[in-house]
């Protein structure tokens, strides 16, 4: 029976909304994509209120769906609706009918800094890729960069005698990211490689494919976990372990969360406060140790 209170939209909406997103909101072509992938399952006929509340039922109820998946879901939905009303679709703003739901974050992966260290370190340079590679690695525990920002660095971006890597984040926000020697002679090590062992062309990108195209999110995940491998690290460790070892080890040394912040691109300070709670254990340790009102009294 069909639905009367279904509302018919164009079949091309998804479309006007990514474009909407990517020119009013700044999103990068990945996270439009995740988008538009997160809401298309809801705008299968018939397209009413009371649908979309059995969808929602039905996946938060589903086992494969985790609770932060479906609070990604809902976001990127609740953002479609408030298109949809803001566009004359729909009578009244839907997205007001769900909050987000609540979730427990899951604490990131991070390494020591021996581990770290290792992990770098253990790609051994002589294999065919390995230059490219160990830079790679650097550039996602050394400067804490996301492995898209890593894949789409270019050759310009990199200040080699600054010392710093102008960064192209999400929403195309551009930050600059200071590196230090290690960093250096991973970038020492590679560039005269570049040139020669790839085919670069006209290619402006920092890390290339065989085929002188960018490194590939695949690629780069890759190479972290054939790392770990080649380290002997038994737990999976994937790209973003990396930046969570990056921020980690700031926080612990005493780095100011603004200051971190800012090296991370993170347009809210409450992101990056997510990582004092992970270290809560970690920091009250520190406070115990050292500030005269929490040391245990003398007797």
């Amino acid at each position: 029976m069909e639905d009367a209170h279904a509302i018919h939209l164009p079949k091309d909406i998804l479309h006007a909304w990514t474009q909407y997103l990517a020119m009013e909101k700044g999103l990068a072509p990945a996270t439009l994509e995740a988008y538009r992938r997160d809401v298309s399952p809801f705008i299968e006929a018939p397209f009413s209120l009371s649908a979309l509340q059995d969808r929602l039922t039905t996946l938060s109820q589903a086992k494969e769906w985790q609770s932060i998946t479906l609070a990604r879901k809902l976001s990127a939905l609740r953002s479609f609706l408030r298109f949809l009303y803001e566009q004359g679709y729909l009578p009244q703003d839907w997205s007001a009918f769900w909050e987000s739901p609540r979730f427990w974050r899951k604490v990131p992966t991070y390494l020591t800094p021996e581990e770290a260290a290792h992990l770098i370190e253990a790609y051994p340079l002589h294999k065919r890729h390995g230059p490219r590679n160990r830079l790679l690695l650097e550039l996602l525990y050394s400067c804490g960069l996301r492995v898209s920002e890593a894949c789409h660095l270019e050759l310009p971006d990199v200040l080699l005698h600054e010392g710093f890597l102008r960064v192209r984040g999400k929403g195309q926000k551009m930050r600059f990211v200071p590196f230090g020697p290690k960093l250096q002679q991973a970038l020492e090590a590679y560039l005269p490689l570049r040139a020669t062992h790839y085919k670069p062309a006209a290619s402006p990108y920092l890390l290339l494919s065989q085929k002188g195209g960018p490194l590939t999110r695949i690629q780069a995940y890759a190479i972290v976990r054939e790392a770990a491998q080649l380290a002997g690290l038994e737990r999976p460790i994937h790209p973003h372990a990396l930046r969570h070892s990056y921020a980690t080890h700031l926080l612990l040394a005493g780095m100011d969360i603004a200051y971190l912040q800012r090296l991370l691109g993170h347009s809210a300070l409450t992101t990056t406060q997510h990582y004092l709670h992970y270290l809560a254990s970690d920091l009250a340790q520190v406070v115990h140790r050292y500030h005269p009102r929490a040391k245990a009294a003398l007797k």
